[in-house]
């Protein structure tokens, strides 16, 4: 295993030979930047993102076709849309205290963001939907869903305790999204928005569904992977899109179930575990567990593949977590690089090395021609 700052070693030496055509997206919340790395890993941007005044930088998707970035920043309660060709930002979105994640519709019509809410507001947590015109890189809050004001929450109100959206997924369609609540495994759930009507149709309050993090659509579109963590948990859920019945669960086999993500080939999902450091994965058909990931890198958090299946990229946290610090304290702040064939740790990236408030989250792979 080799340590590297801003070089490359032996995954450079392979994918230079053949080509490929890919960034990696990684976001440093502790330092407020986003750096983006080539698939020889020599960091080829740097958006200084704090300098557009946002802070804590969390979650990062692209749209359907790589060109625009949406970055939901938690410090500064709004989302940053990003053009891909030349890393500029081009506008700032408002969305609310806690902004968590956003994330584009399949069909590039909209961005739906995850806010978890004001800290002194309780059950402030809600649903919002941007609309975006990328053509004319035209973007606006259409409407909203507070979540404890929706009358089929309000049918169960009383199973749940604090109410804040953390991340999402939807159907191909996009016509329905599954959001998970939190931070806090005791104040999590699940609930299904109608994104059309941004209404919700069900909710699984924390005793039925022990979530509060991923949300992962498998490669079959037919059901949604969902997990939870905490300090000495480490659980997942699969869940028919259609019927929104639970057809599977299992543990994560360690501890803090986080990122979740499919491997591109569909021949696998990807799970780490934040609080031991480890992972699972699920077969996307049988919906079990096939095979276990002993090392990603010390406190991993969210992750992503290279567009041939071949390399696995995992974000790492630092020695002064932004945040859930209880849990997210880690050692070297950057990107692991696992090999899929070996499920070993082939690289760690450490964009700001010695810097005591780097401290990674979001990450995320966009294939370039």
């Amino acid at each position: 295993m080799a340590l590297t700052g801003l070089g490359a070693g032996m995954l450079s030496q392979q994918t230079m030979a053949e080509g490929a055509g890919y960034e990696i997206w990684a976001l440093d919340q502790g330092t407020h930047k986003a750096h983006v790395y080539n698939q020889d890993l020599k960091e080829v941007a740097r958006i200084n993102l704090g300098a557009h005044g946002l802070e804590v930088p969390h979650m990062v998707e692209f749209n359907s076709d790589g060109r625009y970035a949406a970055v939901a920043n938690v410090g500064t309660g709004n989302v940053a849309v990003i053009r891909t060709e030349d890393y500029r930002v081009v506008d700032i979105i408002p969305t609310g205290p806690r902004t968590h994640m956003a994330g584009f519709l399949p069909d590039d019509s909209a961005i739906l963001v995850d806010v978890i809410g004001a800290p002194d507001i309780e059950r402030d947590g809600k649903v919002v939907a941007i609309t975006a015109d990328l053509d004319n890189e035209s973007f606006e809050i259409d409407r909203e869903l507070v979540i404890a004001d929706d009358p089929v929450f309000q049918e169960r109100e009383h199973e749940f305790n604090d109410v804040a959206a953390i991340c999402h997924d939807t159907t191909a369609d996009g016509s329905r999204a599954f959001v998970t609540l939190g931070p806090a495994l005791e104040d999590g759930g699940l609930v299904v928005v109608d994104t059309s009507e941004m209404t919700l149709e069900k909710v699984f309050p924390p005793n039925e569904l022990q979530v509060n993090c991923g949300t992962m659509l498998t490669p079959d579109e037919q059901h949604m992977i969902v997990n939870g963590g905490g300090p000495a948990t480490g659980v997942w859920y699969a869940l028919d899109v259609d019927t929104l019945d639970v057809v599977a669960s299992d543990v994560s086999q360690g501890i803090d179930a986080h990122g979740v993500r499919n491997v591109p080939n569909g021949e696998g999902i990807w799970m780490v575990n934040r609080g031991s450091s480890d992972g699972i994965v699920i077969d996307p058909e049988s919906l079990e567990v096939k095979d276990t990931i002993p090392d990603t890198g010390p406190t991993p958090d969210i992750l992503d593949f290279s567009p041939d299946s071949r390399y696995a990229f995992i974000t790492l946290r630092g020695p002064n977590p932004v945040s859930m610090p209880h849990m997210a304290e880690g050692e070297t702040p950057g990107f692991s690089v696992l090999d899929l064939d070996t499920l070993e740790i082939v690289e760690i990236v450490e964009p700001a090395r010695g810097n005591e408030d780097s401290d990674f989250h979001g990450i995320a792979v966009r294939p370039v021609d």
